[in-house]
Formats: C-alpha cells, structure tokens, sequence
C-alpha cells in the first residue's frame, strides 16, 4: 500500500481539535487511510454505508453514538447529519468535564460530500473540527519520495529536481492512467475499465443524492464536453448552447460537481490596482486527469500528445500537484490565474508570506522570455514579489534572462 502523506496531518489534527473531519471524492483512500492506520491507534470504525448503522444514526443518534464507543471514526457520514449536534453535546460535555485539551481526538468523520460536510459542520461544531482535504495520489508518492511545499526558491528546486526525471512520455503516461490508488495497487486494471465503472458509480450514488437529472444523456455530454476544457474559463451561457439546457441548469450541474470533488474553480486574481482590466470568470480543473482522459476517448499518451487537449491536460496535471503539496501539507492553499481583456495571461498565481509568485506551466523544455511577457502585468502589484517559473518537463533547474527559474516536474 502506498503510504500517503495526509496521514501526518490528520495525526497532527487529532491532537488539536476533538472533531477532525476528512473530505475528498470517492475512491481516494480515505476509508482505506483511516481503517488501517487509525485502528491500530484505538480509534472504533464505523461506516454509514452499512444500511443498518445508517438506519440507527438516523432514527436514534444518541444511542447510535453510545454504542459505538470513543474514540470513533465515523465514515460517509454527511449521509447523517442528525449525528453532528449530537456529537456538538458530547464534546461540549467532555470539555466541561475534562478541559479542552483532554477532549482532543474523539471523533473523525469523513465523507466524499465536502460541501455537506462543511455545512453541517459548521453549523453544529463551529471551533471545535479540524478540516482536511485529502487528495487522490500525487507523484511523488507513488514514486516513493517525500512530501515538500510548493516553493519557487533556486536552491531547494535544484535539490528536489534530482529525485527523478520525468519527460514528456512519461508525464503524458501518468497523466492518461490519472491517480486513483486503486490503479497503482493494481497495475494490471485498465484505466478505462475502472473510470466506465467510476462514472456508473458516481452517477448512481453521489449525484442522485443532491441532484435530479432529468436528462442523464445531455448531463454525460456535459460532462464529456466539460473535461476537454479542463485548465479553462468557465462559460455558462457556452456550455447552456451547446448541450441544449438552460444556464441556470448548467450552473446547477456546476455546482453539483464542485460539491463531489470532481471539479474545483479557481478565481481570477483581483487587485486594487489591476482590477478593471481583469477577466471576472473562474478556471476550471479536472480533479484528476484521466477521469478527464477517459472522458475525452483518450485512451494513450501518443493519443494526447498529438491531440490540442496536449497543453490543457499538462496545465491540469501540473495544477493538481501544485494543489496537492499543500493539501497532504494540511494547508489550504487559495490559488489564482490571471487574465485581462487584452487577452495576457498567467496560468498561476501564488501568494505565500506576503509575496506574490507568477507560474506558466507548459510541456517542452525550450523557452525564453517572451513565455513570461504575462508576468509583466502583474508588476503593478502592491503585494512584494517574490521569484517567478516556468514549469515544464526540463531536465534540470535553469534560468531565463530575467530571473524566471525555469522548473522541472520533480521540482513540485
């Protein structure tokens, strides 16, 4: 099994906050983290997929929770939200009785409904719930290395390059399978069997619980439609005429997908001194790649490495690992792009510690510094600015003439 990174964090959680709840789609490990790591911790498991246990959280929280003792991890467990304020009282009675810190580490809940959880949670234990994202794999933990923070710093990128190379066949490779755990504990499952199988499921369970589709064929379409625009702007008005629908459908259909995990936006950045000329539509990515591949008919790395998906699936790619490093990291990173109505662009902006970081990200190794001209319109910032990069599937840590390291994947 692939040891994964999150489970420091959620170690650490559990020290601070008497509630720790883990969210994250279906079929990334949260179930498979918690059970075989946190049993062995004294931690009780119970899943609200057993209709039994689900019947009595439901019908009865109170003894629900006196019989399943502390401490307890209660899995699926946005499908009860009747639990939450019952959970609020014990921990509100244990404090009480036992003070803050002794409270600590009582419950984890866990569920792939993130926005659900969220609410609930917020609602009834507000101060006293820790909040994970867990994330499916990033590369570096299928290839066995260590989990660092994105940094765009010479000398830390230089280090981390020399853990591994990755050229564009390769990425490509990892970018078509995507990064369920499932599909490295199994390196013999097709892609394709296990994402045809992943929709099915999805479209059965996730969606039907907070969504009525009328129209599964046109949705699918959508769908399908949606995942070859990964690392685009998000158009409704677009997307309402070329599958037929009504905006606000689309916009619902949106909403549903940020809601389960397949989908996240990312705002445009906005400052004082630039905004007028900003570009006020969100950028939307596949959480993971080959669902999108999948999605797409794209069935190889030759097959997107001619298609014009090429540069929207990198961007993708690249993105999510991004995303990843803070979130094993425990930490919720906003991330931003950039784009005016004169049509300059930055595909990533980062703020850390004050400072403001511009990021293109683009297959090949060959660049110079008209790739960067973006990066000029963010001069006006009043944030300090830090470093600037290029990530791409360079060999090694170099630098363009005017100071944008150019970085390898292995830097991330």
């Amino acid at each position: 099994m692939i040891k994964r990174f999150i489970q420091s964090s959620i170690e650490e959680a559990i020290m601070h906050f008497p509630v720790v709840l883990l969210t994250g789609p279906r079929q990334i490990g949260k179930s498979t983290i918690l059970y075989n790591s946190f049993l062995a911790k004294g931690f009780n498991y119970v899943s609200l997929d057993d209709s039994l246990e689900l019947m009595m959280a439901k019908s009865d929280p109170k003894s629900f929770l006196d019989v399943h003792k502390l401490p307890l991890i209660i899995d699926e467990a946005q499908k009860a939200p009747e639990l939450f304020k019952e959970i609020e009282h014990i921990v509100n009675k244990s404090r009480l009785e036992n003070g803050n810190l002794k409270s600590n580490g009582m419950y984890i809940l866990s569920g792939s409904q993130r926005k659900k959880l969220l609410d609930e949670s917020e609602e009834s234990l507000s101060g006293r719930v820790g909040i994970l994202d867990m994330s499916n794999l990033s590369l570096n933990e299928i290839l066995g290395m260590e989990n660092s923070l994105f940094e765009i710093d010479l000398i830390k990128c230089a280090n981390k390059s020399q853990r591994y190379y990755l050229n564009d066949k390769k990425a490509f490779e990892y970018i078509v399978r995507g990064f369920f755990p499932v599909l490295y504990d199994d390196i013999n499952l097709k892609s394709q069997l296990f994402y045809s199988s992943y929709i099915t499921t999805y479209l059965e369970k996730d969606l039907r619980d907070i969504l009525n589709i009328n129209d599964e064929f046109k949705f699918l379409s959508f769908l399908r439609l949606l995942a070859s625009n990964t690392g685009e702007e998000l158009v409704y008005d677009n997307y309402s005429k070329q599958v037929g629908v009504s905006t606000n459908t689309i916009k619902s259909w949106i909403a549903a997908l940020v809601k389960t995990a397949v989908i996240y936006l990312v705002q445009p950045y906005n400052e004082e001194s630039i905004v007028k000329r900003v570009v006020k539509r969100p950028k939307m990515y596949f959480f993971d790649t080959g669902l999108a591949a999948y999605l797409c008919g794209v069935d190889s790395a030759e097959t997107l490495e001619r298609s014009f998906l090429k540069g929207r699936f990198f961007e993708t790619f690249v993105f999510n690992e991004i995303r990843k490093s803070f979130m094993n990291s425990g930490i919720m990173q906003e991330l931003y792009y950039y784009r005016d109505n004169e049509q300059n662009e930055v595909d990533l902006i980062l703020i850390r510690n004050g400072k403001i970081s511009c990021v293109e990200i683009k297959s090949g190794q060959n660049f110079n510094v008209s790739s960067t001209k973006g990066f000029k319109k963010l001069e006006a910032s009043k944030l300090e600015h830090a470093k600037n990069a290029i990530i791409c599937t360079a060999d090694k840590v170099s630098i363009l003439n005017d100071g944008t390291l150019l970085l390898p994947i292995s830097s991330i």
